[in-house]
């Protein structure tokens, strides 16, 4: 597991700092410790539904950061290159990768050719199951992770009204059961297929069914 904890030291005296791509489980405890802390975290992984992000940490004053993820199409498999690489895709006769600077260096260095993505490579997938690590199977928790937005954005649609469980309108305290369905207006449909168990930090791991 990545320690997290210097992530957090540095950015505690405001400023941004950015991590390498980290695992579903470590996004979660990030999430949730740069939340205590009053930071905020925004995640970035290349792809629509990247399993696998960069996350950027900032004081509440910095309004937004930059994305520090690229996407190239590679025709043969990359290397493993640690945290450097996020998701790696099949397209076409070779493979989208998603990079940290550093991973195209050592990419370009192994001496690989590095193209940009084929017109409509990085459109969102009509349908995609995932594996999540949510902190609760409340609506809010699982909707927002499962969608790719912040949890708080998500719980504003809730409260509207935009979003139905069980054929009516949703409570963001609401918890979800194998074969739930939300509708998100404007997001699409999250199924929840199974609850594989708990992680070492009582976090729950999920599978889901993403249609946009």
């Amino acid at each position: 597991m990545t320690d997290l904890s210097s992530y957090l030291k540095r950015a505690r005296g405001g400023r941004v700092v950015r991590t390498g791509f980290l695992d579903l489980e470590a996004q979660a405890l990030l999430e949730e410790a740069a939340r205590a802390e009053g930071l905020r975290v925004a995640f970035f992984g290349g792809f629509p539904l990247a399993e696998r992000k960069v996350a950027v940490l900032h004081p509440p004053e910095v309004p937004s950061v930059h994305d520090p993820v690229e996407v190239a199409f590679l025709e043969r498999e990359p290397p493993d290159l640690g945290e450097a690489l996020g998701d790696v895709e099949e397209w076409e006769g070779g493979y989208l990768v998603a990079l940290l600077p550093q991973g195209r260096k050592a990419l370009q260095e192994a001496g690989l050719l590095l193209l940009p993505p084929p017109e409509g490579a990085l459109r969102a997938r009509g349908e995609r199951v995932r594996t999540l690590v949510v902190p609760s199977l409340r609506v809010d928790a699982v909707g927002a992770k499962g969608f790719g937005v912040s949890r708080t954005y998500f719980a504003q649609g809730v409260r509207a009204g935009k979003v139905r469980l069980r054929g009516r309108p949703a409570s963001p305290k609401d918890e979800m059961a194998p074969g739930d369905t939300l509708l998100a207006e404007g997001l699409g449909s999250l199924r929840l297929l199974e609850v594989l168990g708990e992680t070492r930090r009582g976090n729950y791991k999920i599978k889901v069914e993403v249609t946009r």
